[in-house]
C-alpha cells in the first residue's frame, strides 16, 4: 500500500510576496509562477506576520506611479494568501528568545527582522521558505528548513 506523501510546509518571504502581486516587479515572473503552484496545492502555508506586514508597508510606500492606496494593498494581499495560508507571529517569550539567538549568532540590523521572519516559519512548522533573499537567511543557521529561490531552486 502506497502512502500518500504530503507536500512540504512552506513558508512565504516578503520579497517574494511583493514580487508576486505587483505585475511590474522585475521578480515578478518567477514569483508570480511559484505562488501560484503553491497555492493550488494541497498542504499548509505559513505568511510570518512581518513579511505579512513588511509586503503592505512597501507596496504602500513605492514611489509614484508604483504605490498603492491602504485599501488597494490589503485587497491585493487579501485575496491569495488570507483563506489559503496561516499568518504566525511571536509571543513576547519567543520574542526574547529569537532576541538571544540573534545576540549568540552576532546577528544584528536588519538581518535580525530576517530572523523574525524564520522564528515564524519554524513556529509555524514549515519545513521550506520562499525567498529572493537566500543569502539573508543562510547566514541565521536554517537548520531543517530548505531555502527555495523562485526559478532557481525546487519550484512550489
Amino acid at each position: 500500500m502506497a502512502t500518500e506523501r504530503r507536500p512540504p510546509i512552506t513558508a512565504i518571504d516578503s520579497s517574494v510576496i511583493v514580487a508576486g502581486v505587483l505585475s511590474w516587479h522585475e521578480q515578478h515572473q518567477r514569483a508570480s509562477a511559484a505562488l501560484v503552484a503553491l497555492l493550488k496545492r494541497t498542504g499548509k502555508i505559513v505568511v510570518p506576520l512581518h513579511s505579512l506586514v513588511e509586503a503592505y508597508a512597501v507596496i504602500t510606500r513605492l514611489p509614484p506611479p508604483h504605490r498603492l492606496s491602504p485599501e488597494n494593498a490589503l485587497a491585493i494581499l487579501q485575496e491569495p494568501f488570507r483563506s489559503r495560508s496561516v499568518s504566525v507571529g511571536l509571543d513576547g517569550e519567543e520574542g526574547w528568545d529569537l532576541i538571544g539567538e540573534l545576540a549568540r549568532l552576532s546577528i544584528a540590523g536588519g538581518t535580525s527582522y530576517d530572523g523574525l521572519i524564520m522564528a515564524c516559519a519554524r513556529k509555524g512548522g514549515a519545513q521550506r521558505i520562499l525567498t529572493f533573499n537566500s543569502r539573508h537567511f543562510e547566514r541565521l543557521g536554517v537548520e531543517g528548513i530548505e531555502i527555495v529561490v523562485p526559478g532557481e531552486t525546487e519550484e512550489a
